[in-house]
């Protein structure tokens, strides 16, 4: 055994040897063999001294001196000064790309071949703004098994100047650090967006109306306006009263202020206008221009600024499909909060026909001129009633106060970002008690739930800050112990386990939904205390630091809680099992013989009938068939996600309203609810990395794996969750991050080449091929994410 591992370190120190002989002279190589002679004639001394005699501690003298040789004949430590670190690209340089360098070794004029970067102590290291860049390092082993080359691979994403610092041996290499710079690229459609985005803009004709816009590359950097093509950007205009040619503008640009803006002077009448970057529309460049002559305008404004409107005589035409043979006389009055249609019975009592609130929840179209009545005719729709069509003389005073007043309720942006900050100063405004002094409770940790509703049923508690101390726990809470409290208690309340919210389905990523089956001990007070919980969580924001719950709430919840109205859309989120087995089938194929009535059939836990309701009244008589089959999912969705759970979602908002006021909420979508009540998906590389099962061991799958993480290290947020969806069949992940992901992350080679990556998202596994190049594979990764994380496909 011991002749054994003494051969092996001699075949070791044999390659050393020879390495280090590929860089010297002659001298040099004759001393190397001298002294492989005397390591060989002490090896077969000992094999001739047999076992019994052989001294282990003799015999290895010889191999450390042998050692000693090899380290000085190959002294890598000097490498970092003749080494040259060649560019790929010219500086500066556009992101976007898979960007390379070469770190080329040197010893004595000659090529220094190495096999591995661990054989020089290799370390390379990236910044871009002080934010590290992950860099792929291997041999460029292109033509022999060896190289003196070391290639350096990444993604260029970020604008801004690259510092490159290149180790060999903990010895900088010299013209270390190295600097480089990235510009932003193109302006990109789906980034680039309206400063302050509208879907309404009212002005006057008597002045020039500014549209300004932000130029954003594909990953977010801002462009800059002098490097910009301005004829790739235009507005397209129409009028809309009068039949007109659409006028096409050119946008100007502001080199001060980095910004683009388009300027026109308005005639008098409603537009519609559309804002291209290289024919697609940017965000928010879909928007109405109402121009109204400066008495109008000022009217308006008066009316807006005063809060004070007047009766608008109006002629109702039609109601969602049904017209009217003989319009239908009525007044219209807009406040802040809504726009009332009401007529007078014998010309007194005042009657209210429709209301609609002044909300993004509400949107209207000019429908043209009403030939009967000779008046400008505009519907009004929201989520929660039929559409109304009515003509009024009025007409264009009754859009602009309305779209004056939805401005003013928003902030003046339609933007998230504005949306959020005006959000906060409105509910700052709204609780200008702000924190009246704290309240300290004692909670236990083992029965959390309900020993904090005991420790809070006072309502002042919530308003004032909230110190927490768990029973049997020293210490006190300088924030931390309350920070963790909340955490935990948001994930209790919303945990399956607790009954209050559970999934539609067994998958461990689904969202969560009312649960209309709990056990009796849960009733509707933890509902109202989930509500005041989240609640606090806005309150929280909007006066400190930001707070946000650990949920994953349904997205017809989430829609109830703003008054949107849900139908059959929600079940692709919410109940994606149900979405694909049956709505999808029916919205693809014809119904007419599947004998199916406007009925839900209900049953228990044994598969036994329980119940059959009808969705409709008198549902049970009603077929479905191909012409109303939307209409009966329409009517399933508000069955199963809404009436099921009307109690719930009803307590959970007297508890939510007492913090935040209806109508300031319904501001925000039910995604833009999610992101402010749950914040924003940070998906950590690093804990992915940690959390994730690795099968493959080959050297080309650890390749590929290195190239890997390089790849995702370097993905934005967009692309990381394109990603997630692709593996796992949810952009979502669940409260403890990659760490409670059921099944783990799973990355296994796949024994094919320069494919693209298979996944199966019912194991949360993602399968490698080999690839021939780092660009490659980063390619065919971009192509699988972007075209592959719908659906359940895969591959």
């Amino acid at each position: 055994m011991m002749l054994q591992e003494l051969g092996n370190m001699k075949r070791a120190l044999l390659e050393e040897i020879v390495q280090a002989v590929e860089t010297r002279s002659w001298l040099y190589t004759r001393i190397c063999g001298g002294v492989l002679l005397i390591f060989g004639v002490r090896w077969l001394y000992a094999k001739f001294l047999r076992l019994n005699r052989f001294d282990p501690e003799n015999s290895f003298s010889a191999l450390d001196v042998c050692r000693a040789f090899a380290h000085y004949l190959k002294p890598s430590g000097n490498l970092a000064e003749s080494a040259k670190v060649q560019f790929t690209w010219n500086d500066p340089h556009p992101v976007g790309n898979s960007m390379k360098l070469h770190v080329k070794l040197y010893q004595r004029g000659k090529p220094y071949l190495v096999h591995h970067v661990e054989d020089v102590n290799f370390s390379a290291r990236a910044t871009c703004g002080g934010t590290p860049i992950d860099v792929a390092v291997d041999v460029a082993k292109e033509n022999s098994q060896k190289s003196n080359v070391i290639s350096l691979c990444f993604t260029a994403k970020r604008a801004g100047v690259y510092v490159f610092i290149i180790r060999i041996s903990d010895k900088l290499v010299s013209g270390s650090p190295f600097v480089r710079t990235f510009l932003a690229g193109s302006p990109d459609p789906g980034k680039t967006s309206v400063v302050q985005k509208l879907s309404t803009i009212v002005t006057s004709n008597q002045g020039h109306t500014q549209v300004a816009l932000d130029p954003f590359d594909e990953f977010e950097n801002r462009c800059c306006v002098d490097s910009l093509c301005l004829d790739d950007f235009e507005m397209t205009v129409t009028e809309l009263v009068r039949e007109c040619k659409p006028e096409v503008l050119q946008v100007r640009a502001s080199g001060l202020l980095n910004t683009l803006f388009f300027s026109k002077t308005f005639a008098a009448g409603i537009y519609a206008a559309c804002v291209t970057l290289k024919g697609r529309t940017i965000s928010g460049g879909k928007f109405k221009v109402i121009s109204l002559s400066a008495s109008e305008f000022e009217e308006v404004s008066q009316c807006v600024g005063q809060k004070k409107s007047e009766d608008h005589e109006s002629y109702i035409t039609c109601v969602g499909s049904e017209e009217y043979s003989k319009p239908k006389k009525v007044f219209a009055y807009i406040s802040s909060k809504q726009l009332v249609l009401r007529e007078f019975i014998l010309g007194l009592l005042p009657v209210r026909f429709r209301t609609f609130r002044v909300s993004l929840a509400t949107t209207f179209d000019y429908v043209g001129m009403n030939d009967k009545l000779g008046f400008p005719a505009v519907t009004f729709t929201d989520d929660n009633q039929a559409s109304v069509t009515f003509a009024s003389k009025d007409a264009m005073k009754i859009l602009s106060i309305f779209a004056m007043h939805l401005s003013k309720n928003i902030g003046g942006s339609e933007t998230f970002v504005d949306k959020q900050e005006f959000f906060y100063c409105a509910m700052r405004r709204h609780h200008n008690i702000s924190f009246l002094g704290e309240a300290r409770i004692t909670v236990d940790r083992s029965n959390l739930l309900s020993s904090s509703m005991h420790a809070l049923r006072g309502s002042y508690a919530w308003f004032k800050k909230i110190r927490v101390i768990f029973s049997g726990e020293p210490g006190l809470d300088h924030g931390g112990v309350s920070r963790e409290w909340f955490d935990l208690l948001s994930s209790k309340i919303f945990s399956p386990e607790t009954e209050l919210f559970v999934p539609f389905s067994n998958n461990p990523q689904a969202l969560v939904h009312p649960n209309p089956n709990r056990s009796p001990l849960m009733t509707l007070k933890f509902y109202e205390f989930a509500g005041k919980l989240a609640g606090k969580c806005l309150f929280e924001s909007s006066h400190s630091s930001k707070q946000f719950i650990k949920a994953r709430l349904s997205r017809s919840f989430l829609a109830q809680l703003i008054g949107l109205r849900v139908d059959y859309k929600f079940f692709e989120y919410d109940d994606p099992d149900l979405y694909v087995s049956k709505i999808k089938y029916i919205l693809n194929s014809s119904v007419n013989d599947l004998d199916l009535t406007f009925t839900e059939e209900e049953f228990d836990n044994n598969g036994k009938l329980v119940k059959v309701v009808d969705l409709v009244p008198g549902g049970k008589a009603k077929p479905v068939s191909d012409e109303n089959k939307i209409e009966y999912i329409n009517a399933l969705a508000r069955y199963r996600l809404v009436t099921k759970v009307k109690s719930e979602t009803q307590a959970f908002l007297k508890g939510f309203n007492a913090f935040v006021p209806e109508d300031l909420i319904m501001i925000f979508d039910e995604k833009e609810l999610e992101l402010l009540l749950c914040g924003v998906s940070e998906y950590d590389v690093k804990e992915l990395q940690k959390n994730c099962i690795v099968s493959g061991r080959s050297p080309k799958f650890q390749k590929v794996l290195r190239w890997f993480w390089t790849i995702v290290g370097n993905y934005t947020q967009e692309e990381m969750a394109r990603l997630l969806q692709f593996t796992t069949g949810s952009s979502q992940l669940p409260p403890g991050g990659f760490s409670q992901l059921i099944p783990k992350f799973q990355i296994t080679e796949d024994f094919s080449y320069n494919i693209l990556p298979k996944a199966h998202t019912c194991f949360n596994q993602l399968n490698l091929p080999d690839y021939e190049s780092f660009e490659k594979m980063e390619r065919c990764m971009l192509v699988a994410i972007k075209e592959g994380s719908e659906g359940f496909l895969l591959g």
